[in-house]
């Protein structure tokens, strides 16, 4: 049986992402009514769909990351910036090459980086969410720690986003809640206090502008990750 347009486009986008580890597509439709969908088509007038990549952050290096270090101490915390690069390096290569499939098709499609994607530090709100992306892309689900929680990699993995015209089939599927059944060991630990168990139908209660103060006057935390249960 030939494949239709949409199939064998699909087809040759999956084979451009062969060395990432998680891929979805979240088809803009899905998401009318919502900031994704405003995003998505603020960026990219006529947007069809929205693919999502992640790369998994290995928990041997997230265990790594303490917010202590003494003054000129060769500190183990240090690894984590070169295995973020290197995530970061393989997403992007991610992107681009999906991008020269997509556009070699004559479609359009923006690529929004896993490092440097505009950020409104009014609101500390992203051009658009990539969590949110990954949800609507049946990756995962928002959890307690305002983190996209998913089956295989539990909070630990970094998303890049791509915004295109092609009609590419969506991934979208029901996941389960991996925060339903959690004391919510993310809350407890964390270290700068910035987070509480939600209530009154929120999936979660975080301040965000807290946690991003601590992370930069810190220079790196990854506690909620490394102290989940699904991690």
């Amino acid at each position: 049986m030939v494949a239709s347009v949409p199939d064998a486009l699909q087809e040759r986008a999956a084979a451009a992402l062969h060395d990432v580890d998680l891929f979805g597509v979240a088809t803009v439709v899905d998401a009318a009514g919502t900031p994704l969908y405003d995003s998505a088509t603020a960026l990219l007038p006529g947007a069809r769909a929205v693919v999502v990549l992640g790369m998994e952050l290995f928990p041997e290096v997230l265990a790594l990351v303490t917010p202590e270090k003494v003054m000129g101490e060769a500190a183990a915390r240090e690894l984590y910036a070169p295995h973020i690069d290197y995530q970061n390096g393989r997403l992007n290569r991610g992107l681009y090459e999906l991008a020269k499939v997509l556009r070699a098709e004559g479609y359009k499609a923006i690529p929004l980086s896993s490092q440097g994607t505009p950020v409104d530090a009014r609101f500390q709100r992203a051009i658009l969410s990539f969590k949110h992306a990954g949800e609507y892309a049946g990756l995962g689900r928002i959890g307690r720690s305002s983190l996209l929680i998913t089956e295989k990699y539990g909070p630990r993995q970094r998303l890049a986003c791509l915004v295109t015209d092609a009609p590419l089939a969506s991934t979208r599927r029901e996941t389960p809640d991996l925060c339903a059944d959690c004391a919510g060991d993310c809350v407890v630990s964390c270290p700068a206090g910035v987070m509480a168990m939600p209530a009154g139908g929120e999936r979660y209660a975080i301040n965000k502008f807290a946690c991003c103060a601590y992370r930069a006057g810190t220079g790196a935390c990854s506690t909620c990750m490394s102290q989940c249960a699904r991690a």
